[in-house]
């Protein structure tokens, strides 16, 4: 006989965990993406796609995107590695037996 709530409980946990990491791993991909802060001119405004660089100023006006955003996406890297290696320990029976 099947014990069909043992079931369910399997596949809502298996549905979650692949969400959470899913989630986790596309969060921490948005955050490597975010763009550059924009640089204001002296009349007030921003410059409309970043700072104005040329090939001569490449190497030394280094702007990249906010120190946070790239430890925010090694943080979600990291859960959602440390969620694959938890759901790999639970499913190996010779890791926790």
């Amino acid at each position: 006989m099947i014990d069909w709530m043992a079931f369910v409980t399997v596949f809502v946990a298996s549905l979650v965990s692949a969400v959470f990491v899913v989630a986790l791993y596309s969060l921490g991909i948005r955050f490597l993406a975010l763009p550059a802060p924009r640089v204001r001119c002296e009349d007030g405004t921003f410059e409309p796609d970043g700072p104005d660089r040329d090939d001569e100023d490449d190497d030394i006006e280094a702007v990249g995107r906010p120190r946070w955003a790239t430890v925010a996406a090694n943080v979600c890297f990291g859960l959602s590695a440390i969620a694959v290696l938890v759901g790999i320990y639970l499913i190996v029976p010779a890791l926790h037996g």
